[in-house]
């Protein structure tokens, strides 16, 4: 079973924050944490339920289950000794200690409602600006304990939400708005009760942070045939809007105040 970590992807799995987003460059090895962080908590914390989205069925299969560090390769050993069941009609995960990973989608706005019912205690988001921000915000409130009872060493830090994300989508302003903008980058600040009230944090990260990632995939990135796109995904630049009427530089669009200002 394979929990290696990188550094970077070891400061988000360790943070205290309790709202993550994790990303910026592609490459940076999002979905390889997220597993990480469900397997682990699953296998720490009976009965936790942990809810792994992506926005659309087929990158959610792709992406988390069929690729050669899916699910079923990490748990292959566990999956064999009965230790862990897969439901596939359910798309779920069961533990032995109760805990449980359901695999979801959210394709459609009103697909959210599909979740009212539920109990969130860990939220992970893959590619959060694929997400609309009506979608993440729903998402966001059924994220709570109920009547759960985390082990003491866990209780800082749950309920618990991380994201990961490239730059550009459709949830693109909105993520940047959330995360990027209003706080530096590592930092951790607890959000006012209109933003959830949870710690929120941004890890930055880019391609150089996973080193497991094929030597050939900076080629596939420089080849994105756009400027732009090319500063987004390699260089996770958040300043850069992919098929804007124009495409936002900051020191060419942003100028310093002037007249008399106080």
């Amino acid at each position: 079973m394979d929990f290696h970590l990188h550094p970077k992807q070891s400061v988000a799995f360790t943070s205290l924050a309790t709202e993550i987003l994790y990303g910026g460059a592609a490459g940076g090895g999002k979905s390889h944490l997220m597993r990480v962080k469900a397997i682990a908590l699953c296998t720490a914390i009976p009965n936790l339920q942990v809810y792994l989205f992506r926005r659309t069925s087929v990158d959610l299969v792709l992406n988390h289950m069929a690729s050669a560090n899916g699910f079923p390769s990490m748990l292959a050993d566990w999956l064999a000794s009965g230790w862990v069941k897969f439901n596939g009609s359910e798309r779920k995960f069961y533990f032995w200690n109760g805990a449980t990973i359901h695999l979801c989608h959210c394709e459609h706005e009103k697909n959210r409602f599909n979740y009212q019912g539920a109990e969130m205690h860990v939220l992970l988001i893959d590619e959060a600006t694929h997400f609309t921000e009506i979608i993440y915000r729903f998402l966001r409130s059924r994220v709570r304990l109920g009547a759960f009872v985390p082990p003491k060493e866990y209780a800082s830090v749950l309920p618990m939400i991380l994201c990961g994300a490239n730059p550009g989508g459709v949830g693109h302003s909105f993520v940047k708005k959330t995360f990027i903008d209003p706080q530096a980058p590592m930092e951790i600040v607890r959000q006012s009760d209109e933003e959830g009230g949870m710690l929120r944090q941004y890890i930055p990260a880019k391609l150089e942070d996973n080193p497991s990632m094929d030597a050939d995939y900076e080629k596939k990135l420089m080849g994105l045939g756009s400027p732009e796109l090319v500063k987004a995904m390699r260089h996770g630049d958040w300043d850069v809007v992919a098929g804007a009427f124009f495409d936002f530089d900051r020191s060419r669009h942003v100028i310093k105040p002037f007249g008399n200002t106080p």
